[in-house]
């Protein structure tokens, strides 16, 4: 396509889009901002900023000092990384970029008669830059119309336990985040919905990624978190996207060798090295192998843990290379191979209906004690992408990358053992193999065109294929008479296995449009296309506005269409002829989900106070056909998934940071929410008829992954310029569950709150080489609590405890 037949199609893009913005804007008066005079453009300094493998940083602050050294002007980047600033006078001029714990080389800029070139400011880590920031106000969001979280690789690495937690863990200390055990995370009172992205490309979802922690935080260099208001560039997985900047190679390189370890038999080395070969390639390379007894949170609370131990490895490779100053390439794997034991509980009788059965069938058969129960689960998960970036011109640069996933996961059961200890034999029973895998593998395009100083447009594409393929073994008896009569034996096996695929496309176009220097509208459509279940699609505007009252005052309101295609690892119990059976669901109907289509509302603000906070307050409201859930039934952590016809989610939010000195640091931030679903779309097997009945009533019910209150606090403190102590608070109101014989949903797990301390000092090596050393105490006061009970909810089968009061030591060697 040539230049030309490019540049029309995207001025009828943004051209549409401008009309949808004059419609929103009719009737508005108001002073419009006036491009630079003839005699001021020789005034202005133009440019860009990004990183060191040339992707743009929007939201850095730019900085121009005289040559005393006084700051007389700064700006900042917009989201292509674009900056143009007015300085007060002809003269020289020094100009940098900081963003958190990076800043810029120093460009010098000389300002007379003619207009200066524009200049591009990449941002490094040095040792010097968190002694030299210096800023008027904290750098705040003034011009998208989304809740933006982020998280340095510094605010990672000051949480007691450092580098080592989990993403989960991570994830704790960020706005209305709800942990639910198995590593599973609601955001916004939805139940996963989740889209991770690595370097802007989203890794496809897996059938192990429950709690299998495939993108560990220690390879994070930061991770912008979106909460809501998405972008049009935004689709799929909607209720969070992480984009993480991961860590690449620097010249000198640098490397360290970590220990971790400690309480609940956990040893977890790591090793990273980063460098470069020559002055054009640059590369990463993390391992690090993890053991402990709690893989999974088990039944029981305490230090007494049954059959819970596990193992993971992790492997991540990346490659950078620099062809010439507009051109680069990218390479990313990431390797996850892990094994756990299902944990179990102690003390259980075995069930008189069923041991008889078990051992007229095998006369040697002697069933362990229930703590010995053995049900294992593998997993092994992959993902590559390589992306090639390009610098058409100032205004014009692209991102084109291809990926793919493998994820596979299998759950063996104890057949025997597991039917001996059968709670109720009366109701709808079974022990079962698992083995899923999937295969992903697809193509995006994301294109900037900067047409104009008001204009930052965005379009592109994706394609994406998914090939899903289960296996189940079931283990169960017959009833006599069939439906209602008590087990007869022998044990049944039954298997059945099917493929589902899914190819989706996404096209979309996004103008972020800044009528002046109060207000910017950000306009969007995107269309999304599915094969799957059912061929489904959806065009899906999003319309977003900030007002941005001063330098410290921010405001947006946005709304927009979801549309959120189901997981297809969905197992088809139906293939199995259960009729008769003690698997036999009450309610054999099984209808596959479908995909959720919502309206999404969000108001906002952002607000910095002096040079030392910035509070973000938040309200959303999300209203959505076909809501989306999933639940852990039985004691696999494999996840099956229903939709409910209708459902809602709401809440209010806010979030504070403090940089109060220098040395001493806090975050925190209070959530209140809920989620109602009513009428069943999908997934009726999978639930008992009482549920059923319950979902389908007048008011229907709250969702599992539902908490009301939810908060979290970070702060850390350093003195004597080596050591850091740190300390992090979590609290949740607890998950829904409810009473015997009541509503389904309709009580709560008791609240908790944990406190977790940490110490680190650091000992300077010769070399510029050091070592750190570091203690780490969680839950501190050693409060028992549960995430969830396991009874009188949707989709959770077994209980979960919260980890006792633990003890961490790690030695950490940087070289």
């Amino acid at each position: 396509m040539s230049d030309s037949s490019r540049l029309t199609i995207f001025r009828l893009l943004s051209g549409g889009i401008f009309c949808v913005g004059i419609l929103l804007l009719s009737g508005h008066e108001g002073t419009y901002a006036q491009e630079p005079q003839s005699g001021m453009t020789a005034l202005v300094i133009t440019g860009s900023v990004q990183n060191q493998d040339l992707r743009r940083v929007g939201q850095a602050l730019v900085e121009v000092r005289d040559q005393e050294g006084t700051i007389v002007a700064h700006k900042v980047t917009n989201d292509a990384g674009e900056f143009a600033i007015v300085v007060p006078a002809e003269g020289t001029y020094s100009v940098s970029a900081v963003l958190e714990t990076y800043r810029s080389e120093y460009v010098i800029v000389k300002i007379g008669t003619e207009p200066p070139a524009p200049i591009k400011l990449t941002l490094a880590q040095t040792k010097e830059i968190a002694l030299e920031i210096r800023s008027p106000l904290p750098p705040i969001q003034y011009k998208a119309s989304s809740e933006t979280y982020s998280l340095s690789r510094k605010d990672v690495e000051i949480l007691p336990r450092g580098n080592n937690n989990t993403v989960a863990e991570v994830l704790q200390t960020v706005p209305s985040v709800v942990y639910g055990a198995l590593g599973q995370t609601h955001i916004r009172q939805d139940h996963a919905n989740q889209q991770f992205r690595i370097d802007g490309v989203p890794i496809p979802e897996g059938v192990s990624s429950t709690f299998t922690d495939v993108i560990s935080p220690r390879m994070w260099e930061r991770a912008d978190i979106i909460l809501g208001g998405m972008e049009a560039q935004y689709g799929n997985k909607t209720a969070l996207v992480v984009d993480i900047t991961s860590k690449s190679g620097t010249k000198p390189g640098f490397g360290s060798a970590q220990m971790f370890g400690g309480s609940n038999e956990t040893v977890d080395p790591s090793f990273e090295y980063g460098g470069t070969v020559g002055e054009k390639f640059r590369y990463y390379v993390l391992n690090s192998f993890t053991s402990t007894n709690r893989g999974i949170e088990p039944p029981t609370a305490g230090h007494s843990i049954f059959h819970g131990q596990s193992e993971r490895n992790q492997t991540y490779l990346r490659g950078d290379y620099q062809h010439d100053n507009r051109t680069s390439f990218s390479w990313v794997f990431l390797n996850s191979v892990a094994k756990y034991q299902i944990p179990t509980l102690p003390g259980l009788e075995t069930n008189p209906d069923t041991l008889p059965l078990l051992q007229a069938q095998d006369p040697a058969f002697v069933p362990v004690a229930s703590r010995a129960v053995d049900q294992n689960q593998k997993e092994n998960s992959q993902y590559g992408h390589l992306i090639w970036r390009q610098d058409i011109n100032t205004s014009n640069f692209f991102q084109l990358a291809g990926f793919w996933r493998s994820s596979y996961a299998n759950f063996t059961t104890d057949p025997f053992n597991v039917l001996a200890y059968t709670p109720d034999a009366a109701e709808p029973f079974s022990a079962a193999n698992q083995k899923r895998k999937a295969y992903s593998g697809g193509t995006r395009l994301d294109y900037t065109w900067l047409p104009t100083t008001r204009h930052l447009l965005k379009t592109g594409f994706q394609l994406q294929y998914t090939n899903a393929q289960n296996e189940a073994q079931l283990f169960d008896f017959e009833r006599n008479p069939p439906g209602t009569g008590p087990p007869v034996g022998p044990v049944l096996s039954q298997t059945a296995g099917n493929i589902n695929v899914q190819v989706r496309e996404e096209f979309w176009v996004q103008d972020q449009w800044t009528l002046n220097d109060h207000w910017t509208f950000n306009l969007g459509l995107r269309y999304d296309q599915i094969q799957g279940f059912y061929n489904e699609g959806q065009l899906s505007p999003r319309v977003g506005v900030t007002y941005k009252l001063n330098q410290s005052n921010v405001f947006h309101a946005y709304y927009g269409r979801l549309f959120t295609p189901p997981n297809v690892e969905q197992v088809a119990f139906t293939t199995l002829n259960l009729q008769g059976t003690t698997a036999q669901p009450e309610n054999p109907t099984g209808f596959t989900p479908r995909s959720e289509r919502s309206n999404y509302f969000e108001i906002g603000s952002y607000h910095a106070v002096g040079t030392w906070a910035t509070l973000e307050l938040t309200g959303y409201y999300k209203q959505s056909h076909y809501l989306s859930d999933a639940g852990q039934f039985g004691s696999t952590p494999l996840l099956n998934f229903f939709a409910f016809n209708w459902g809602y989610q709401t809440g209010i939010e806010g979030a504070l940071k403090l940089q109060i000195t220098e040395g001493l640091s806090a975050r925190g931030n209070v959530a209140w929410g809920r989620c109602k679903g009513s009428g069943l779309q999908s997934g009726q097997y999978l639930l008992e008829q009482s549920e059923i009945n319950n979902i389908n009533s007048d008011g229907g019910v709250f969702c599992d992954h539902s908490q009301s209150m939810t908060s979290s606090a970070v702060a850390s403190y350093k003195f004597r310029e080596h050591t850091m102590l740190s300390g992090q608070m979590l609290y949740g109101s607890g998950l829904r569950a409810a009473d015997a014989g009541a509503k389904t949903n309709s009580s709560h797990s008791p609240s908790y709150t944990t406190y977790n301390l940490s110490i680190a000092h650091i000992i300077p090596l010769p070399n510029k080489q050091k070592f750190l050393l570091g203690f780490d105490v969680v839950n501190l006061l050693d409060q028992k609590y549960f995430y969830n009970l396991g009874e009188g909810s949707i989709g959770l089968g077994i209980a979960h405890a919260g980890m006792p009061r633990s003890f961490f030591f790690r030695g950490q060697w940087f070289f």
